[in-house]
């Protein structure tokens, strides 16, 4: 600054005096002679004006000169291997419901669309045949029994009363008896049908008094907590995928609320017809908002902590090809070349060369900048606030911010 002064000064003492010379030389070869002292009187006047003036010229120039900028560090953030694909939810475990045995249908228990739980009767068949055979073999059992303990009774007063072969039928004869009994009484599950796991019935296709064949569909059982998303990602990314990934999913009905899940199962071929590989993965779904057949939207991330370096989107200037910044450099701003990569979706972008994490880039006021521009950093509102948060948090522990998603590149 002090050089700059100085050359100004320098500059116009020069231009003054040449032209106080000039007027002097004029003057002495005119004819009329003059007395010297006049000639003098403008060039003192001169002087006296260059001392007074150039302070002042020196502030305004340079005042015009320096630019108010605001400014933003470069920052590294970890980033997230990440893949997009549409896919659809499905039930994890579904059951088709049927009795096993031909006979109308006795009692129902639910409604279409309930929701039930492990082991609760859901319909009932008419079971008075099969109650009377269960009831008849129980009868044969008792019995079988009662003779078995008489001759038991009857062996330990005298041994040698009946013949060992006898009594051997006898114990035969409860076997087959208590085996009969089991049988019938197994039976009775036939006219039964309960739920096999926890979940939400559908609607039921016959109603009470309905005659309904062995193996005849009764209704369907989902069971919709956890769920299964199914999709297929390309076989570029084969070696990507791997079970215990996280993935987000969303759905069209819930905006963007975002479901959490896992890769449970990755195919280990490609599949022949599409060329792609299967996935499936795994979401809780405690609320039974997922509902199975909803076609969805999967964020599948391959990995996690790859560091990028990030530029507001707003410090970027394009040339044609080219792309630049402006580097804060003491009281100077520096024209920098950068080479980008995607932009993040959140005002900004990747740069893979050309800036160091901490570099400080012009945010607001480069239209008026060229090279070795004199700058003023000011604070913006934004940056103001920034600074008080970490302010306040400093000594907390620290917790990290979400890995911005690749997705969207340009």
């Amino acid at each position: 600054m002090f050089t700059r002064t100085l050359f100004t000064q320098t500059m116009f003492i020069q231009r003054v005096t040449e032209r106080a010379r000039s007027a002097c030389d004029i003057s002495l070869k005119s004819p009329h002679h003059l007395p010297k002292a006049p000639l003098f009187a403008p060039l003192t006047f001169l002087l006296a004006s260059l001392f007074t003036l150039t302070p002042m010229a020196v502030l305004a120039a340079d005042k015009v000169d320096v630019i108010p900028v605001t400014v933003e560090a470069i920052k590294e953030t970890s980033f997230a291997d990440v893949v997009n694909e549409v896919g659809k939810i499905n039930a994890i475990d579904s059951a088709i419901l049927n009795f096993n045995a031909s006979e109308k249908i006795s009692a129902i228990h639910f409604s279409n669309g309930d929701k039930v739980t492990k082991g609760q009767v859901i319909a009932e068949q008419d079971n008075t045949k099969a109650k009377a055979d269960l009831d008849k073999a129980k009868s044969t059992l008792a019995l079988a029994k009662t003779k078995l303990e008489r001759i038991e009774d009857l062996l330990i007063k005298e041994p040698f009363a009946l013949a060992k072969q006898d009594v051997d039928e006898l114990r035969e004869n409860v076997n087959l008896a208590d085996a009969d009994f089991r049988q019938k009484q197994a039976t009775m599950n036939d006219y039964l049908i309960k739920a096999p796991f926890d979940g939400q019935l559908t609607s039921f296709s016959q109603s009470i008094g309905s005659q309904i064949g062995a193996g005849t569909a009764l209704v369907t059982l989902y069971s919709l907590n956890p769920v299964e998303v199914r999709y297929a990602i390309s076989q570029n990314d084969f070696g990507k995928a791997q079970k215990g990934q996280k993935v987000n999913v969303t759905v069209e009905a819930y905006g963007n609320k975002v479901f959490k899940g896992l890769v449970n199962y990755v195919a280990p071929a490609v599949d022949e017809s599409s060329g792609r590989v299967e996935v499936h993965a795994a979401l809780d779904n405690p609320e039974f908002k997922l509902a199975p057949g909803m076609f969805a939207n999967i964020k599948q991330f391959y990995s996690r902590g790859i560091k990028r370096l990030l530029v507001p989107q707003n410090s970027i200037i394009a040339n044609n090809d080219e792309r630049f910044v402006w580097l804060v450099r003491g009281d100077s701003a520096v024209k920098q070349v950068v080479k980008l990569a995607q932009n993040t979706n959140d005002g900004y972008a990747v740069v893979t060369e050309g800036l160091a994490e901490g570099d400080l880039v012009v945010k607001t006021g480069m239209q008026n900048l060229k090279s070795d521009s004199k700058i003023k950093v000011i604070q913006d509102k934004n940056t103001a606030d920034k600074a008080s948060a970490s302010s306040s948090n400093s000594g907390a522990d620290a917790t990290p911010s979400p890995e911005p998603s690749t997705e969207g590149a340009e």
